[in-house]
């Protein structure tokens, strides 16, 4: 098979008033980002698929006490305290770390590091707090802690 030539490639136009114009395209017959809605469920899916994956990193003595639909909601507010847009009841404080109260786990309590690279410290509390239990794969500043009295 033989290639030809650059030169022998022709430019496809149409002219007008001596001027060399290219056809427009036909307008895309696909919407437009903006024109498109964004569906509630597709939306709600892909946030329960992504909490139903972090259910199943929980130890089982948590999946015994909190059912998934509870655990869906735990992790979206974790994530909203470690944001700073919802606001937990603090119950201690170390230099790079915050403690909040679990309202879903009675025993249970949920540390909020700074930084992920300061994981061993002092925390000053109301309750006595024992060793992290679990830690997010994604964002490894949120924790859970277990009560060391229970």
């Amino acid at each position: 098979m033989r290639i030809p030539q650059i030169s022998g490639f022709a430019n496809f136009a149409s002219v007008k008033n001596r001027g060399v114009f290219t056809q427009n395209p036909q307008p895309s017959k696909f919407p437009k980002p903006d024109d498109r809605e964004i569906k509630k469920d597709e939306v709600t899916f892909s946030s329960i698929a992504y909490n139903l994956k972090k259910y199943n990193t929980l130890p089982d003595e948590i999946k015994e006490i909190l059912s998934p639909k509870d655990a869906i909601v735990m992790f979206e507010d974790m994530e909203h305290i470690a944001n700073g847009s919802l606001k937990g009841d603090k119950i201690g404080q170390g230099l790079y770390s915050k403690v909040y109260l679990n309202p879903w786990l009675e025993d249970y309590y949920i540390l909020i590091l700074d930084s992920p690279t300061n994981k061993d410290q002092y925390i000053y509390s109301k309750v006595p707090l024992g060793d992290s239990i679990w830690e997010d794969k994604d964002n490894q500043r949120i924790q859970l802690i277990k009560n060391a009295a229970a």
